[in-house]
């Protein structure tokens, strides 16, 4: 991987290494982690966005398609497997 300096303000600069050595990271780690989940947190809000402007018959025709798995859920499959004989 290629380095590279970036210039942010002394202040920044302790604060992001006292909390990588905290961490038992370097500096680069620290923040690749701020940025993997600042992105995670940007992924959650567009899904809850798209959740919030889910139609409401779309959301009805989902209400009624995860009902009819729900009803099959205690359908167990019978266990095929042979049983072992225990072991002397």
């Amino acid at each position: 991987m290629t380095m590279t300096t970036i210039k942010v303000d002394a202040v920044v600069r302790d604060r992001l290494n006292a909390e990588a050595r905290r961490r038992g990271l370097t500096a680069g780690s620290f923040v690749e982690e701020l940025l993997e989940s600042w992105a995670r947190d940007q992924r959650f809000a567009a899904m809850r966005e798209a959740m919030a402007s889910t139609a409401p018959a779309d959301e009805a025709s989902y209400a009624e398609e995860t009902a009819s798995f729900d009803a099959l859920a205690d359908d167990a499959v019978p266990d095929e497997r042979p049983s072992r004989p225990p072991t002397p």
